[in-house]
């Protein structure tokens, strides 16, 4: 072989070579990045000023379950603020952000439709353990149990179903739903403690997913913290947190069908929902991204409350950036 056809072929390999290589680099203008979570806007009602919310504790439900849940709808809009720690000596590790933090997304979003930011204000607690109506409930039945509470207009009715309770449409649909019988009315939401019956599909990350979640199939075991620790030790209860978190937020920015959403009215994406299994940094489907745990339980949590109570909390869209806002 000459000089002329060896060079020849040093440089075909030289050229096969960096096409290869440029082959193997991703481009990163090809890969696909989907539309932010844009709310719009309707310009109907929202919820301001104060939100009185009752709660209707369906089934029958332990001093603890109703002490987590009642500190949590005390931290949205705490009276006063919480007091200061002063250290002396090296800084610790940041506090965890508060869950009336979290809340205050909300209030931007009523400020920026001109209302008031919305203080929510826990009017009373009902109890009927006895299950007056049964243990299987139509969407309409808790509509009826809702209105047993008396919300006065523009305020939120809860309607908490125990574990052994069914309602119609849970967990083949829905986790838990708000809605309106009037605009201008008594807002209600409804939220069922799935731990017996379907815990992979609405109590997750406490729980491995069952199928698909979110849009990807959830293999138990394998990946990083698909699972986490109920925060306050309860599977059932915490992933009703979680729920119940963004129907209120739901509820106060779209409570008769015409305030924030995006896409169908008949099945608006809302501010909680468009940034679906979302708790912390990093987060794709099927792992909830990182997020604190605690030191003593290693439970996973992204914000605090009254008494001192973690909660997981889903992200929320910012209505200015679009972007999911992460409690960090």
């Amino acid at each position: 072989m000459d000089r002329a056809t060896s060079n020849v072929g040093c440089g075909a390999v030289a050229l096969l070579v960096l096409v290869l290589v440029s082959f193997a680099r991703p481009c990163h203008s090809s890969l696909y990045r989907p539309p932010p979570p844009v709310m719009v806007y309707h310009a109907g009602e929202v919820l301001d000023g104060v939100v009185p919310v009752s709660v209707l504790y369906y089934g029958a439900f332990s001093p603890h379950q109703k002490a987590i849940i009642s500190d949590f709808l005390l931290s949205l809009s705490p009276r006063g603020r919480q007091p200061q720690h002063h250290r002396f000596g090296a800084p610790g590790p940041a506090p965890a952000p508060s869950v009336a933090r979290w809340w205050e997304t909300v209030d931007r979003y009523v400020r920026k439709a001109g209302r008031g930011p919305p203080r929510v204000l826990l009017a009373s607690q009902v109890h009927d353990e006895s299950c007056s109506l049964g243990k299987t409930l139509s969407r309409v039945q808790v509509e009826r149990l809702a209105s047993r509470l008396g919300v006065a207009p523009r305020g939120v009715a809860v309607v908490l179903t125990a574990a052994d309770v069914a309602v119609e449409g849970q967990c083949g649909s829905a986790c838990g739903t708000h809605g309106a019988s009037a605009s201008g009315g008594a807002t209600h939401v409804w939220v069922g403690d799935a731990a017996v019956q379907c815990p992979g599909r609405c109590t997750w990350p406490f729980h491995p997913a069952e199928g698909f979640a979110y849009g990807a199939r959830h293999v138990p075991g394998r990946g990083r913290g698909e699972t986490l620790r109920a925060p306050n030790g309860d599977v059932g209860i915490d992933g009703m947190l979680i729920n119940l978190a963004a129907l209120l937020a739901a509820a106060v920015t779209n409570p008769y069908g015409h305030g924030y959403f995006q896409g169908d009215p008949g099945a608006p994406v809302e501010v909680a929902a468009a940034c679906p299994g979302v708790y912390g940094r990093g987060a794709y489907p099927g792992y909830p991204g990182a997020v604190r745990l605690d030191t003593a339980t290693g439970a996973g949590f992204n914000v605090v409350g009254r008494n001192g109570r973690k909660y997981l909390v889903p992200a929320l869209v910012d209505p200015d950036t679009n972007s999911c806002i992460i409690m960090t």
